[in-house]
């Protein structure tokens, strides 16, 4: 599997999402302002992760409508509207062109934006927006998720405050202003204490059937906690943020399969099933968090949950269909991602969530390899080169995972949990060798290997079925082979993921 392709594709998509009868803005989204933070922060973590190019012509479109539409007393991105939940959009944008772009405007845009933030975030926790500079000129948004509507006391600001906790987090580590750095502790701490359970459950508030919660929201608070304790070295921030991803609760959220549903408590935008329609932003969001949690907090073990979510869901609800590649004004179908009617199909592009997923697709690429202290560590089994190794994975009979070493170097290589340790071999040029592990990665050490050695690890491919339930009460049939879904029953009707599973 290469990733690096998909990555390509999707950079295509955000390029045709543009209208030019429109100025360039973002078309057929959620809303302009909101997509377009978006499409800066995807198209220069793909610039800086593979060297899109982005055409100049789109740049100098794109930055002069970030500049019009933040040409406020807040720098928030709005077009007719005061819209809280673009606080992270804004943030994303301002901080992508301040690391990509070292841009001075940037930097002092967003220090605006935080200050507004600061001065608008009360003692107890909440955002207080008539303290807004721009609040009389513009109406306020409608959406009931983004407004903190008290509820006994608590509201749900995780599609306010929560989600852009963690661009306000990457904004100051690139300018190292401390205001940016005490609101977003004043953020972290107010969700630490009000919007996870540290024992991992799901707190009853977010699910409750009349709070309108919001999954991407909720997982974008979650990597936000997350990034706030490991840039402080606060222990029970990283585990709070762990206990809630492998808690059962979770499951309920972003399945096995990585059936991820829109909508957290009342359900707004039900399928024809009476299901919430599904959200691959959101599955993204979990493999993020288990990337994160793997590398830096030594979950190694969630590596097989990063490289599950992307093989079985990810990468199959992509719109990869040939008939999108034809038509005559296309608005980037092709190679994107979109808010799913069905369960397990329907694809097509939702500007948004096209960008949310190649932001996660680029993270993880850039971490299928990476060199450290042990050595040259494969996390994950896709295909990937540099100056140190080319990787090549392949599927058969047998799984078959690829290293050819350029530097020698000690190389580690992920073992998968799902196929059984016996069926693990190891070959450096066809010549097999022991299986020495340590912890989750195969061991081999330089003074085995020469330069432009081949090393494989083969393992079988389990079969299993498993059964996943829907809220409402509808049932799917998988066929799994290792962490790969090859069939499943019922099959959706509009471009289904998956293939129909033929009980044998």
């Amino acid at each position: 599997m290469n990733i690096k392709q998909h990555i390509e594709l999707a950079g295509g998509a955000l390029l045709t999402m543009l209208d030019a009868e429109n100025d360039y803005l973002p078309t057929n989204g959620y809303e302009v302002a909101h997509d377009l933070g978006r499409w800066w922060d995807a198209v220069l973590r793909l610039e800086e992760t593979i060297g899109f190019v982005i055409p100049a012509e789109l740049e100098s479109a794109s930055l002069r409508n970030l500049q019009r539409l933040t040409n406020n007393t807040d720098c928030l991105l709005m077009v007719d509207k005061i819209n809280p939940h673009n606080y992270r959009e804004t943030m994303l944008a301002f901080g992508g062109l301040a690391r990509r772009r070292n841009s001075v405007w940037a930097r002092e845009a967003g220090m605006k934006l935080v200050s507004s933030m600061n001065r608008c975030l009360t003692e107890y926790g909440y955002f207080d927006f008539t303290r807004l500079g721009s609040w009389g000129m513009f109406s306020f948004t409608e959406d009931p998720s983004h407004t903190e509507e008290k509820r006994d006391g608590w509201f749900d600001g995780t599609a306010t405050s929560g989600r852009c906790l963690e661009a306000i987090i990457w904004f100051y580590e690139i300018t190292k202003e401390p205001m940016a750095f005490d609101v977003a502790r004043r953020i972290a701490e107010y969700h630490l204490n009000n919007s996870v359970n540290h024992d991992g459950s799901i707190r009853a508030e977010i699910s409750n059937a009349e709070n309108v919660g919001h999954n991407h929201s909720y997982h974008g608070t979650l990597r936000g906690l997350l990034l706030f304790g490991l840039l402080t070295g606060q222990q029970e921030y990283v585990d709070a943020v762990e206990a809630t991803y492998r808690h059962a609760d979770h499951q309920r959220i972003v399945m096995d399969s990585g059936w991820a549903p829109h909508d957290l408590g009342k359900l707004r935008f039900p399928n024809k099933y009476g299901d919430p329609v599904t959200d691959p932003a959101s599955t993204g969001d979990a493999a993020q968090i288990a990337l994160w949690l793997a590398l830096h907090a030594g979950c190694t073990d969630l590596l097989d949950d990063v490289e599950r979510l992307v093989r079985c869901r990810i990468i199959p609800s992509q719109c990869l269909d040939e008939s999108f590649k034809n038509i005559e004004k296309p608005r980037c179908e092709y190679g994107a991602w979109a808010i799913h009617g069905s369960s397990h199909g329907e694809k097509g592009c939702t500007p948004d969530v096209l960008a949310a997923v190649t932001h996660t697709l680029c993270d993880i690429y850039n971490h299928i390899c990476v060199k450290n202290s042990p050595g040259i560590q494969v996390n994950l089994h896709f295909d990937y080169e540099n100056a140190d190794v080319k990787i090549v994975s392949r599927r058969n009979d047998k799984h078959e995972l690829s290293v050819i070493v350029k530097r020698p170097d000690n190389i580690l290589i992920r073992v998968p949990k799902w196929t059984p340790d016996e069926s693990v071999t190891i070959s450096i040029d066809g010549k097999l060798i022991p299986l020495t592990k340590m912890g989750d990665f195969a061991w081999i050490s330089r003074e085995m290997l020469t330069e432009n050695c081949k090393i494989v690890l083969c393992c079988d491919l389990p079969v299993k079925y498993t059964e996943e339930v829907m809220p409402s009460g509808r049932k799917y049939r998988l066929k799994w082979r290792g962490d790969e879904i090859t069939g499943i029953s019922p099959q959706e009707e509009n471009m289904p993921f998956y293939p129909y599973l033929c009980e044998e």
